[in-house]
């Protein structure tokens, strides 16, 4: 069995205008709405099953735009068990129609929900989705962290010269926004909350070298408002989740991954359409994970770990 945890798509129904007409719609055709075309191609790569999300609608402002959203999605991942579905959260919106939002989405069967680093300025460590942190702390609904497309950061420090927000703003974004949860204590608050960061969290796991030298206690001044590194690593290892899209099933990624979180907080993701483009690359990052996993990390990875985490199913 393989789940992919990370993949992406938008019905035609309610597929954004922004996309019409796009470079990126026209690379990716109908693989960026059409459900019959992507489990076609997953059952060529041998991938089982597919948890689907709308990265345009999330963070929205607009919270009946996100709820059409999300039903269209809905229809199609109810017409089989092969798709799972994300409901968009509409962190915009306010932190109580945002709240409601995704309550309503899991009422009507979705699997977990969705939301981005940052939106309109809000970080998961603002008040404002307090709210709907306490949704998926009650239900028990992971929510997948996507990065913010663009801009992730500051424009003046990462732009879209060179590519620079695309390889490296998003990232960052990524870990800073793992950093912000754990020494803020939103964890501390909300105990039930599974947060799965995309891209394997802005592949933290290379950064925890830099992370121990900055948390050493008594090495540097300003600490006062940040966990030591042992709560800071205890709450990255026991709390936080990755799945294994943005890295094209790089080696060296995995492996500081699973060197540093255990197997159980890892989920195999593609970012399907936009990273893998075929079958055959589809298939080649199942094996990447199966090269760098044991016979028991690659069956939780792979989709023992995605299984135990939705709902609804």
């Amino acid at each position: 069995m393989t789940v992919d945890f990370g993949a992406h798509l938008f019905p035609r129904e309610t597929y954004p205008d922004a996309f019409v007409g796009t470079d990126i719609e026209s690379l990716l055709g109908n693989r960026l709405s059409d459900a019959d075309e992507l489990l076609e191609i997953y059952e060529r790569a041998g991938i089982d099953q597919a948890v689907l999300s709308q990265p345009y609608f999330m963070g929205s402002g607009d919270a009946a735009e996100t709820a059409a959203s999300n039903d269209a999605l809905l229809d199609v991942v109810a017409d089989t068990d092969r798709l799972h579905g994300l409901a968009a959260i509409p962190t915009q919106a306010g932190g109580e129609a945002a709240a409601a939002e995704l309550e309503r989405a899991l009422d009507a069967g979705f699997n977990g929900g969705a939301l981005e680093t940052t939106s309109g300025g809000i970080g998961l460590d603002d008040e404002e989705l307090a709210p709907v942190f306490e949704v998926a702390d009650r239900t028990g609904a992971p929510l997948l962290v996507h990065p913010k497309l663009d801009e992730s950061l500051h424009p003046d420090a990462l732009n879209d010269d060179y590519l620079l927000n695309a390889t490296f703003g998003r990232e960052a974004a990524l870990a800073a926004s793992i950093s912000h949860v754990i020494h803020t204590g939103v964890l501390d608050r909300f105990p039930g909350l599974q947060l799965v960061y995309h891209h394997l969290g802005g592949n933290i796991a290379t950064m925890v070298g830099r992370i121990r030298l900055q948390l050493d206690e008594g090495r540097w001044p300003g600490q006062d408002r940040v966990k030591t590194i042992e709560e800071f690593e205890a709450q990255l290892r026991e709390r936080i989740y990755v799945d294994t899209a943005g890295f094209f099933g790089d080696r060296m990624a995995l492996e500081a991954a699973l060197d540093l979180f255990p197997a159980s907080n890892v989920l195999f993701g593609t970012d399907y359409p936009y990273e893998p483009r075929s079958a055959r690359e589809l298939s080649e990052l199942v094996m990447s994970v199966s090269d760098v996993t044991t016979t028991d990390q690659e069956a939780a990875v792979l989709a023992e770990n995605a299984r135990a985490l939705l709902v609804n199913t």
